[in-house]
């Protein structure tokens, strides 16, 4: 099932699978179900903020394959469509980027990078 599969005719938060080590900073990444299918969505260009967290008890690791270095995904709405990019750790240090008109394969990327993030396939979702 989609996740968008879920999204009802009140304006809901899109239920993302976020695994764990990830922390919530902000989320506004909300819709809701049009009455002829489509899907009405957020337009803000602050749309979902998180953090991969540091080891239980322990501090970020910096390294390039540290899987406990400090990590961001920000993404938002500009214009024309959706934008995701994972920072490490800050936006001088862009480590992906995607783009795209479609919320389908924004959720997809968001997805799949925080599964795979820091030290795995950061390629645009297929």
């Amino acid at each position: 099932m989609d996740v968008l599969d879920l999204v009802g005719p009140a304006w809901q938060l899109i239920p993302l699978r976020i695994p764990g080590g990830w922390g919530v900073r902000h989320n506004g990444l909300d819709a809701r179900r049009l009455a002829d299918g489509r899907l009405d969505a957020n337009d803000s260009e602050d749309l979902l903020w998180l953090v991969k967290l540091p080891p239980i008890g322990g501090e970020y690791r910096p390294g390039p394959d540290s899987p406990w270095r400090e990590v961001h995904l920000d993404a938002g709405f500009y214009r024309t469509g959706y934008r995701v990019v994972l920072l490490d750790p800050d936006w001088d240090h862009i480590l992906a980027s995607f783009s795209t008109e479609s919320l389908a394969e924004l959720i997809a990327c968001i997805e799949k990078w925080l599964m795979n993030a820091p030290t795995g396939d950061l390629s645009p979702p297929a």
